[in-house]
């Protein structure tokens, strides 16, 4: 019986995970092109091109990059993209990474917080899904961005087309 219980449970862990997700559209202009789950008690808002997502352990702000067509466009746009969150963000080092199945870099930078100024880091992702280009952003005074990119990669790891 204890086997059977145990068997059970394990059978309907993927359920209750699913169950504890809701999905969000992004939009693209006015066309629906990206997909991501977020935990039901999460929130998302989104005003213009930005989404902002309020999760357990960080916020992760999303743009869509309207003005690029590929990665490499994106790239020199991003300090001017981030800045209403995260202002005069220099490049440091970039590594590479994979968002729906296709390249994506990983930027990491210094700047300063817009709210208040303060230095900081921030951690930002451009990747692709169809055409649409989006950028990701964690930022925070020291280390914090570091700690918060944890939440920006799980949130990345739900990204889909729209239309799957």
């Amino acid at each position: 019986m204890r086997c059977a219980l145990t068997l059970l449970t394990l059978a309907l862990l993927p359920l209750t995970s699913f169950a504890e997700n809701q999905e969000i559209t992004i939009m693209a202009g006015n066309t629906p092109a990206l997909k991501l789950e977020i935990p039901k008690d999460a929130k998302a808002t989104t005003k213009g091109a930005k989404t902002s997502f309020l999760l357990k352990d960080a916020w992760v702000y999303l743009w869509f990059v309207p003005t690029a067509k590929t990665i490499a466009e994106a790239v020199p746009q991003t300090a001017a993209i981030i800045k209403s969150e995260f202002t005069d963000f220099a490049v440091s080092d970039t590594k590479h990474l994979a968002v729906a199945g296709h390249e994506a870099d990983h930027l990491f930078g210094k700047g300063a917080e817009a709210d208040d100024g303060d230095p900081g880091a921030a951690e930002v992702v451009i990747f692709t899904v169809g055409q649409q280009v989006f950028i990701a952003c964690v930022h925070g005074e020291k280390d914090e961005a570091a700690k918060r990119s944890p939440s920006m990669m799980a949130l990345l790891k739900t990204a889909k087309p729209a239309g799957k």
